[in-house]
């Protein structure tokens, strides 16, 4: 079977003399690491939980609860913006009531 993937090509220039300096067709390789990666074992340690049960959250935790549940990813860029919009949101709301 073929199939058509996209590599940026910095990668592949390096897979590609990579691979020559072995002697190895950049298809060898390819299948090569697809036969690894799909023999591979899944020993990935089960995952520790970020908070310990036992120790109390830290107090700002709950201050970004509200910030953190409207947004869909919880990477640090996605909710500092996410921050930002509620506190331009919050500060037109409090502008609009002291307008008469």
């Amino acid at each position: 079977m073929k199939a058509t993937i996209d590599i940026p090509d910095e990668l592949y220039r390096q897979v590609k003399a990579k691979s020559a300096l072995q002697g190895q067709a950049v298809r060898e390789v390819a299948m090569n690491l697809f036969k690894s990666w799909i023999t591979e074992t899944d020993d990935t340690p089960e995952r520790t939980p970020l908070h310990a049960a036992n120790q109390p959250l830290p107090t700002w935790f709950g201050a970004a609860r509200k910030y953190a549940q409207v947004v869909q990813h919880h990477d640090m860029a996605t909710i500092r913006n996410s921050i930002a919009r509620g506190r331009i949101t919050k500060k037109k709301t409090v502008t609009e009531r002291r307008d008469p």
